[in-house]
């Protein structure tokens, strides 16, 4: 009876590994559970089972099999899978001794050098990371290798370095979709718009990709397509986006008279005046029927064949919000919005939110009201605000109600966030604090942004260090003080 539970362990086994192999990762799974009943405490199957749960990123199922199976807690298959777990909950250090126990043996050599490079740069020991995919660029001329430094020189700011790395990896490997994607960005950046739009497509074609919205309706081939027809344009990405990218609707506007914009719920006021020929609508008072071809937000600029920067166009946004007779401001003083933290959830948010400690001396300036404009906040940094009576929190309210707000401020400073492109697009004076290794959308720009003429921009001069930009940002507000002083002096009220 033993003899037949091995031998069918061991069919079954061979079964998960065929799946495995084609990336079939439920039925594997399926089959390694089945062979493990036969065969309790086998490690080729534990490991098996843990490497699936690592490829599909199931912290709780990996966790899970860890914790049954912590009698054998020095096994190298299990130290393979605690590295990783440790990694997926933020305990880089932890993951790194262990990567280091077993980053020699044989079988996991190469995924542990990736895994422990990752930590390092997560870490943000660059220098680290980069040596361990040197070595292995020296031992192997792999394309993973050349892609994982460009990531790295992409997170570090330095993208023509990328770019040659993504470039290598598409000649070792054509239309891979996560790499082209990449190039585009880095393309971007570099002002290669037509170039870099036309490769920004590849967006959907990645693994990890959204599923295209509306996929019933077409995608027009070309701009002449569209003329006198019915087209729905779709919000795809943050908030942020959907304000840059809107301008391009109106720019498509020129070419059809019947435009339909899905917008998120937030948005869908402060567009709704967005031009007399485009329709805006929400996701849930949106009815489909009859349109003749859709297009997703981000690609009209491929569709307006974008060439450069002299191509792109700033319309003003007018918002007519009726919150403005219920806003009180004190015009003796200085009224300035500020907005530090975004998206938690994005990848590279920290860099580009900013901790509150850096703006904590001038919020000591006298004569300044201060208006957190910003979602998102800790409940420790909540604490730390609140002891602030200057600064009054605007965080919980709606959008619509925020950008009246930044209608009536003097000034608007954030970090890159949503609340940039709303003032942006409103016109209002702002100040753009940016990190050194930015998104591509601010290019490599020094003060000024070509996609809103009211904002200023002050970037980092050395990667990951916000110092010298709020001496900057010091400096600037000190003169706005002094300036408003003066005209509150010099006023005959």
């Amino acid at each position: 009876m033993e003899e037949n539970n091995l031998e069918n362990a061991q069919a079954l086994f061979q079964e998960g590994v065929k799946y495995l192999q084609q990336e079939n990762y439920e039925i594997s799974e399926q089959k390694f559970i089945e062979s493990l009943k036969l065969a309790p405490g086998r490690l080729s199957i534990i490991h098996n089972l843990i490497s699936i749960y690592i490829n599909t990123n199931q912290k709780n199922k990996l966790n899970n099999i860890l914790n049954r199976f912590e009698n054998l807690g020095n096994e190298k298959e299990i130290l393979y899978g605690k590295a990783f777990l440790y990694y997926f909950n933020n305990d880089f250090l932890n993951s790194i001794k262990i990567c280091k126990k077993i980053v020699n043996y044989g079988q996991f050599k190469d995924t542990i050098q990736d895994l422990l490079a990752s930590n390092f740069k997560k870490q943000k020991d660059f220098l680290s990371s980069l040596k361990i995919y040197k070595k292995k660029l020296n031992e192997n001329k792999n394309y993973l290798v050349f892609y994982n430094i460009g990531l790295l020189f992409s997170e570090l700011g330095r993208t023509r370095i990328a770019k040659y790395y993504f470039d290598k990896c598409n000649e070792i490997k054509k239309n891979d979709y996560t790499n082209l994607h990449s190039l585009a960005l880095c393309k971007l950046k570099l002002k290669d718009l037509k170039n870099g739009f036309l490769l920004y497509e590849n967006r959907w074609k990645k693994t990890d990709s959204p599923k295209i919205k509306f996929q019933h309706i077409r995608s027009p081939n070309s701009i002449s397509e569209i003329k006198d027809k019915k087209i729905l344009i779709w919000d795809e990405q943050g908030l942020g986006d959907t304000l840059q990218f809107s301008r391009f609707i109106i720019d498509l506007s020129k070419y059809t008279k019947q435009i339909t914009f899905v917008v998120n719920l937030k948005l869908s006021q402060i567009l709704s005046d967005l031009n007399q020929n485009i329709l805006v609508k929400t996701y849930e008072n949106i009815n489909l029927e009859n349109f003749d071809y859709q297009i997703p937000l981000c690609s009209i600029p491929k569709y307006l064949n974008i060439k450069n920067i002299e191509n792109i166009n700033f319309y003003r946004l007018q918002i007519n919000t009726g919150f403005e007779n219920k806003i009180f401001l004190d015009n003796k003083k200085l009224n300035i919005g500020l907005a530090w933290s975004g998206n938690k959830n994005y990848f590279l948010d920290s860099y580009r939110s900013i901790p509150f400690k850096y703006f904590k001396n001038i919020l000591k300036f006298q004569n300044i009201n201060f208006f957190k404009l910003s979602k998102d906040t800790s409940i420790e940094e909540k604490k730390e605000y609140d002891l602030y009576p200057n600064l009054i929190n605007l965080g919980d309210r709606s959008l619509i109600e925020v950008s009246e707000y930044i209608n009536n401020l003097d000034l608007v400073i954030s970090s890159d966030t949503s609340i940039i492109h709303l003032a942006g697009i409103l016109n209002k004076k702002s100040i753009l604090l940016l990190n050194y290794n930015s998104d591509w959308r601010w290019f490599d720009d020094n003060d000024k942004t070509i996609w809103y003429p009211s904002v200023n921009i002050i970037k980092q001069e050395k990667f990951d260090s916000w110092d010298e930009v709020f001496v900057k940002l010091e400096n600037k507000i000190k003169s706005l003080n002094l300036d408003k002083k003066k005209a509150s002096k010099d006023s005959p009220f």
